[in-house]
């Protein structure tokens, strides 16, 4: 019997580069966007890839303004 060791490999996952734009938003600040093609076989891993990204930032924003990732909240629930 022999023994391998080595790092296993990411299993059907392919990382793909972002293609990432600078735009205006209607505030006036400029923010990042994702830019994804509709018509690509990969749409709906690239919109869950951009939507998983937004959540975690949000979250990362929420904890450090109000100390808990689901934001302020109503801590006086009916």
């Amino acid at each position: 019997m022999k023994i391998v060791e080595k790092p296993l490999a990411r299993s059907g996952k392919v990382k793909r580069p972002r293609d990432v734009r600078m735009v205006t938003s209607a505030l006036g600040k400029r923010v990042k966007a994702d830019r994804l093609d509709a018509g690509s076989a990969s749409f709906g891993d690239e919109l869950l890839e951009s939507f998983a990204r937004t959540v975690n930032r949000v979250r990362r924003e929420n904890k450090a303004l109000f100390g808990r990732p689901d934001g302020a909240g109503d801590d006086n629930k009916a």
